[in-house]
């Protein structure tokens, strides 16, 4: 029964250790997207500096 807890407890630290690595990368994804480079290259629009 110790095998199938030590089992789980790996289980779960990995998922939450992916989770964890997702929500890192989403954030910097969010943090360093501004308006500007959206116009620039997503709209393909000239930005007022």
């Amino acid at each position: 029964m110790a095998a199938l807890y030590a089992f789980l407890a790996i289980w779960v630290v990995g998922l939450f250790g992916l989770i964890g690595v997702c929500v890192t990368g989403l954030a910097h994804l969010v943090t360093h997207d501004t308006w500007s480079y959206d116009e620039e290259f997503v709209w393909l629009r000239k930005v007022k500096e």
